[in-house]
Parts: C-alpha cells; sequence; structure tokens
C-alpha cells in the first residue's frame, strides 16, 4: 500500500477526520531511491519501504552521531596521515641511501687525492751524502741558520760507519756522529703546536 492510501486511511480513522496538514504535503516530497537510481515522491512509496528507508537512514545517522562512530572517522583520519608519513619516510630513506653513497665515494675519492699528494717518492732524508770535514760542517750550520724555524725542523743524523770501527755493533741503531764520515739531514714539516 502506498503512503498516501495509508495517510488518508488513518486519517478518516482519527477523531477529527483528518491528520496534519503537511501529511498532505507528501507528494512535494522527494526521497533518493538507490534501487531505482532516482528521486521519488515519499507519496508514492509503499508502505513498508519508506518505514525500512526511515530505520535504515535513522540507523546511519546514529552511527555517524555516536562515539563509536566518530572513533571510526579518526581512525580512518589518521591511518591516511600515517600512510602518508610512511609513504614520505620511505622516499627520504631512498634519497638518503643515495646521498650517502655519494659522499662515500666523494670520500674516498678525496682519501686517494689526499694520499697521492702526500706519498713520498724515495727516502724521507734531504741531503745525504755530507762529508764530515769542515765544508760539510758549514753547510749543516747555513741550513739551520737561513731555515724557516716557524714551519720546519732540522735533524742531522751519522751515515758511513767508519772502516776500522767495522764489526764492532756500533751501528746497531745507526751509526753516531763520531763514529760516522758523512752526515744525513732530515728537514721536517712541523705540525699543529709543535
Amino acid at each position: 500500500m502506498k503512503v498516501h492510501r495509508v495517510v488518508q486511511m488513518v486519517g478518516l480513522t482519527n477523531e477529527t477526520g483528518r491528520l496534519a496538514s503537511d501529511m498532505y504535503d507528501l507528494n512535494n516530497k522527494e526521497y533518493y531511491s538507490k534501487a531505482e537510481g532516482k528521486y521519488i515522491p515519499i507519496s508514492h512509496m509503499e508502505f513498508q519501504h519508506m518505514v525500512r528507508a526511515f530505520v535504515k537512514q535513522n540507523d546511519e545517522d546514529i552511527r555517524n552521531d555516536t562515539q563509536e562512530g566518530k572513533i571510526v572517522d579518526v581512525i580512518k583520519a589518521k591511518d591516511k596521515i600515517i600512510n602518508s608519513l610512511q609513504e614520505q619516510l620511505e622516499e627520504k630513506d631512498q634519497q638518503w641511501s643515495t646521498y650517502s653513497s655519494m659522499l662515500a665515494r666523494q670520500r674516498d675519492m678525496y682519501k686517494s687525492i689526499a694520499q697521492e699528494s702526500t706519498r713520498l717518492n724515495g727516502h724521507y732524508f734531504t741531503f745525504s751524502e755530507v762529508p764530515q770535514d769542515e765544508e760539510g760542517k758549514e753547510f749543516i750550520k747555513n741550513c739551520k741558520k737561513y731555515l724557516n724555524k716557524e714551519s720546519y725542523t732540522i735533524r742531522v743524523r751519522g751515515q758511513h760507519l767508519k772502516k776500522d770501527l767495522y764489526g764492532q755493533g756500533r751501528a746497531y741503531h745507526g751509526a753516531n756522529m763520531e763514529d760516522s764520515t758523512h752526515m744525513r739531514v732530515y728537514i721536517d714539516k712541523k705540525r699543529g703546536d709543535e
């Protein structure tokens, strides 16, 4: 039975013989029917269908207005934010991995350049075979005199044991100046607060 027929019948059984005026105006009120995919006047709905639609809409309103419905909405919103942050984190993690490997390659390159620039060919001494005579001693004296003492230090060590001292174990840790025929000169760069 359609709603407009139910309204007429209930109106006739009422003490006044009528219902409120808006009950007779249901022809101008519409309801969207998902089954039919269009709006239909409420007065043309089957009475049972109208009651079911009212109960369904009431349940949805209650679910949306209850604490439980609000919690579900909040959880969905938070999940969306968490997923977005997780995607951003994964993207940043990938960028950091690329950046880290690039830094490692640059570090290795600069380390290689630094090692190559400080690598010494040959020996660490600056002068060798300086004779232990007046000319050699004058040379050492002038080296010490004109050396940039702020940046460098000079060391003089003995070189080549005198022939008459061979076999006596005097050169086990290097030849002493008194036991040597020649000198070696080391000029070292000062480091830091020396």
